[in-house]
């Protein structure tokens, strides 16, 4: 159970000097955190900004952010973490959505400008005249926090609202599994504009642990030795990444926890990750769940880690009679922001459908099958291509697999299979048809396989539509494959 008090104070007051932040150019303890945090928080009031005010954040990595967030929450300002890898027409448009009236901004983005919408700047909100005022007598665990864009995989980003309780409550939840102490270190290695790089500060907040912010133009690899971090959540690209090098693998071999989610990771590099001793967690998780929803337990077996685990809390996931995956709970968000209002579809008995595909195995573990709105029907036939991309990641050499349909006059869609290679191996088209033949009918089996195009690694979760588009353009007439 989490109290009303303000989490932050609380930590300070537990933790004092015990590091919180750290990073270039400085860093601070859990009693400077604090501190920061109510400065913030009080130029935000004499900005005129105040409870239930909407702020866009753009901004890139560093220790202050944190600070502003925390210093946001205690004004019960929310903060809509805007990604800075989207143009500013995009920018400016999802502000307006969500009914922005200020933008802060760092440094480097300290001339933009949105819609002639005010603009405040990181550090003259941290250097500011004003002192830190205590306000967590107005704290409250149910206000509303955050404004985060869903990062699907096809559809257009929606506007998740989440309150500061969703944050906290899936937080508490995590640190129970995946245990996070004071003088433990975890690398902020994910954005915060993604709810798996937020709940990040969240879970070391709870667990008096030092949120590590990343040297810019440093590797992942550099930064854990460097700064002495135990544990990472990554996506499978980053772990297949640092796993190239020996530097990269005494790394993570020193790590307690290495989260891996975002988007399905392949049998092979769990394989190998578990056979080299790492002590990896997968996880099943959602926007509108703030983070994780199922995760595997320390020491799983690579059986258990071929899932997404158990739930993290009882009684907040449900297969559905079609087989679709359903979630509700206290980490379930207040709703998508709409023009009309607050938007949040569930069923009379609190349960949101999460377009996700799964089932339970014998021992409680979840499976992920593939998202209802990927079914392919080609020839007549339904496909759902995520099991052929399962099925093809489990060839030596095969990283990544992603499978669309591109329009056909006789079967009204073929299947194309988009490939992502170990540069170690060399895998033929003539293998991957043999090794899917082996364990698939043959209209599961793609007509072609094209290699990885490095667009498509663009964002944490592979965009569908995208590949569908390059798919239609390589192909046409044009029916060879690539070797």
């Amino acid at each position: 159970m989490i109290e009303s008090s303000w989490p932050l104070t609380k930590a300070a007051l537990r933790y004092g000097d015990i590091p919180a932040l750290l990073g270039e150019p400085t860093s601070y303890s859990y009693r400077d955190y604090d501190e920061l945090a109510r400065k913030v928080s009080a130029a935000l009031g004499v900005a005129g900004i105040g409870r239930g005010d909407r702020v866009g954040i753009l901004a890139l990595p560093s220790v202050h952010l944190p600070a502003i967030l925390m210093g946001c929450f205690e004004r019960g300002v929310v903060a809509c973490l805007l990604n800075t890898r989207i143009p500013r027409h995009g920018l400016a448009e999802q502000l307006h959505r969500v009914s922005g009236m200020a933008l802060i901004v760092d440094e480097f983005f300290s001339m933009v400008r949105l819609n002639h919408m005010p603009t405040l700047r990181i550090d003259d909100l941290l250097n500011s005249d004003v002192t830190g005022e205590q306000v967590a007598s107005s704290f409250r665990l149910e206000q509303s926090a955050t404004i985060m864009f869903t990062s699907g995989s096809s559809d257009e980003p929606k506007a998740a609202l989440h309150t500061l309780a969703n944050h906290c409550y899936n937080a508490v939840a995590s640190n129970r599994n995946i245990a996070v102490a004071p003088g433990d270190r975890w690398l902020l290695s994910l954005p915060l504009y993604h709810v798996s790089g937020l709940s990040i500060l969240f879970r070391c907040l709870f667990g008096g642990a030092a949120v590590v912010v990343p040297e810019s133009g440093e590797s992942l690899e550099t930064n854990i030795m460097r700064y002495g971090v135990t544990h990472v959540s990554l996506v499978a690209t980053q772990l297949f990444r640092i796993l190239q090098s020996k530097n990269g693998l005494a790394a993570l071999l020193r790590l307690k926890a290495i989260l891996v989610g975002g988007a399905a990771v392949s049998a092979s590099l769990l394989r190998q990750a578990h056979e080299l001793g790492l002590r990896v967690h997968t996880t099943y998780g959602l926007t509108e769940m703030a983070s994780q929803v199922t995760t595997t337990p320390p020491g799983a077996s690579l059986d258990t880690l071929l899932t997404s685990g158990l739930p993290l809390q009882p009684d907040s996931i449900a297969i559905a009679e079609d087989g679709e995956i359903l979630v509700r709970g206290g980490t379930l968000f207040r709703g998508y922001v709409d023009p009309n209002g607050i938007i949040l579809p569930v069923t009379a008995k609190g349960w949101f459908a999460t377009g996700d595909l799964g089932r339970f195995d014998e021992n409680g573990n979840l499976n992920v099958i593939g998202r209802k709105d990927n079914l392919i029907i080609t020839g007549g036939e339904n496909v759902q291509p995520e099991e052929i991309e399962k099925c093809l990641c489990k060839l030596p050499g095969i990283l990544q697999c992603v499978v669309v349909p591109i329009e056909d006059a006789e079967f009204g869609a073929r299947l194309v299979a988009f490939v992502k290679k170990d540069d170690k191996y060399h895998v033929l088209q003539s293998a991957m048809q043999m090794h899917l033949s082996r364990h698939l009918p043959r209209y599961k089996i793609p007509f072609t396989f094209l290699n990885w195009p490095e667009e498509a690694d663009a964002n944490m979760k592979v965009n569908r539509n995208l590949l569908a588009g390059i798919a239609k353009k390589n192909t046409g007439s044009n029916r060879q494959g690539t070797s």
